[in-house]
């Protein structure tokens, strides 16, 4: 089959959506249809097949999967620690940032993981505090003594297990994107491997197919965690109980605010939205440090000590796989393995939007960006967050952990509600909390939207909207139908195949670095010469 071939196969006669390629379109359109109908008509029977692959390969590949995750986190450092490539720009040597490095960061935690830092970073400290296996082994599980292995351990499940993950898809997908001249695609990732052919193999239609699967996989679960907040925030703040109907109607609210983003493009209404969540965000987190109950030093401390324990134990913490019992307990399943998992279906979508928003940024730049800031970001929010929610629960003022380990979604309006002005900071945290599920519908339908176009950096709205009501109508049936249990199960279901796709994107980066010819001239130049 020529390279053209398959290629070629696209389709402009519905030219609302522009020309898409029907391979992917159609395939991938069909699957997710018969998915919501399963959901919708038969979800218990949805939910047992979806939890029980989630289990069989928690069960009995949870080593495999520990194992590549570390592996893409040594990778990343790799990366950043290499002089030979470290100024190697996405772009060419004349590329410059179409976004500033706060727009930059911003979208990068709008698009991917903001919705949960905002709901688990009260939520998740108290769980560890009480459930982690290294608390119950230590006897400090439930004590003031075990806050900062309970706060360490949210860091490395938000901070350290899912970034380098999108690092490396990222520079994969957008290192082939810019140099190559190829589509923002999954399989242009895999042009290390593959070479020309990277986008017109059956392998590579796969891949692009499942991309777009596991992307929607993966931020149902997201989208199904936002209604659930959402609906608590209106019951709260408006006194309004919210039934199946009312849920979606707020879903379709948030898809109509999402249109209107979509419609101004990523350099404009995307841009707009994740800075203003972002400097909400940053005001709520003031206000913890401030206005809480918690006293300033304590959560100061807090900072100090999680850091450093921290740094010296990212050895011991990426290849943990709790092989002291002889099977391990659910705690390395719910958590720890099962975000490796989550974040490996966010890894196409990620990838792709990261690439998108990247060029003209060095490898360093990148790497330090995608890696380095967000941790920086997990221990400061997860520190105060969590000394905050674990000072409440210790001291009497409040029963968080009762509250939390059943509804998580109620975690941060709790805490909040302590506070002076706490009705005020709450709708802040609902606007907060809208303007990353809206940030983060726009960048996974931008995604999706490109995988199955022809090659269009910008899709047409139309193609944006029908895959941003996709995953809003999946999130919310799964969320109404199977609940908490059923989203997670599709989100590791999504992930799996991934797991692969990593490994092969860490050899595609590998051998382009190394193969490409303008880096091997460019080591022949004098040091103060390259890249200029």
């Amino acid at each position: 089959m020529s390279n053209n071939t398959m290629d070629n196969r696209s389709d402009c006669k519905f030219r609302l959506l522009g020309c898409f390629d029907s391979i992917l379109f159609w395939p991938t359109f069909v699957l997710f249809a018969i998915l919501i109908l399963f959901a919708l008509f038969a979800p218990e029977q949805c939910n047992a097949f979806f939890s029980s692959i989630k289990d069989f390969f928690l069960t009995n590949f949870g080593w495999f999967i520990v194992a590549v995750g570390a592996t893409t986190i040594l990778f990343s450092f790799w990366m950043l620690l290499n002089n030979s490539f470290g100024d190697i720009k996405l772009g060419g040597k004349d590329a410059t940032p179409e976004f500033s490095f706060y727009a930059w960061v911003s979208m990068l935690f709008c698009a991917g993981l903001g919705t949960g830092f905002v709901i688990f970073g009260v939520a998740e400290p108290l769980y560890h505090l009480y459930t982690a296996p290294s608390l119950l082994d230590s006897k400090t599980a439930g004590l003031a003594a075990g806050v900062p292995e309970a706060i360490r351990l949210s860091v490395v499940n938000w901070g350290l297990v899912c970034w380098p993950l999108f690092c490396v898809a990222g520079w994969a997908i957008g290192y082939a994107s810019y140099r190559y001249k190829k589509p923002i695609r999954t399989s242009t990732g895999l042009y290390g491997i593959l070479g020309e052919r990277c986008n017109d193999t059956l392998l590579s239609k796969i891949v692009d197919i499942l991309a777009a699967i596991a992307t929607i996989g993966g931020v149902t679960m997201m989208i199904g965690l936002g209604v659930a907040s959402i609906t608590y925030a209106i019951k709260l703040l408006f006194g309004i109980e919210l039934g199946a109907a009312g849920q979606f109607c707020v879903m379709l609210g948030l898809i109509l605010i999402y249109i209107i983003s979509s419609a101004s493009g990523i350099a404009k209404g995307m841009k707009m939205f994740s800075e203003s969540t972002g400097y909400m965000a940053i005001f709520l987190l003031l206000a913890a440090v401030f206005l809480g109950n918690t006293p300033i030093t304590y959560s100061l401390n807090m900072i100090l000590q999680v850091t450093g324990e921290f740094i010296f134990r990212i050895p011991q913490a990426i290849l943990w796989t709790d092989s002291t019992q002889i099977t391990p307990r659910p705690w390395a399943g719910n958590w720890f393995i099962f975000y490796i998992l989550w974040n490996m279906s966010y890894v196409p979508f990620t990838g792709g939007f990261i690439a998108r928003i990247s060029k003209g940024r060095t490898m360093r730049e990148f790497v330090f960006g995608t890696v380095f800031v967000p941790i920086i970001t997990c221990i400061l929010w997860f520190s105060i967050w969590g000394s905050n929610a674990c000072f409440e629960q210790l001291s009497g003022f409040q029963p968080m952990w009762e509250v939390v380990k059943d509804n998580p979604e109620q975690a941060l309006y709790m805490l909040l509600g302590s506070f002076p002005m706490g009705q005020i900071l709450c709708f802040i945290a609902f606007v907060c909390f809208c303007g990353f599920a809206i940030t983060t519908a726009d960048a996974a339908s931008h995604f999706i939207a490109r995988q199955v176009s022809t090659g269009e950096e910008d899709s047409t709205l139309a193609m944006r909207v029908i895959w941003g009501s996709v995953i809003g109508m999946t999130g919310i049936i799964f969320h109404v139908t199977g609940g908490f249990n059923a989203i997670k199960s599709v989100a590791v279901s999504g992930g799996v195949v991934f797991i692969v796709v990593m490994i092969a994107y860490i050899l595609s980066i590998w051998r382009m670095m190394h193969n490409d010819p303008e880096i091997k001239r460019n080591n022949f130049l004098p040091l103060k010469n390259r890249c200029e």
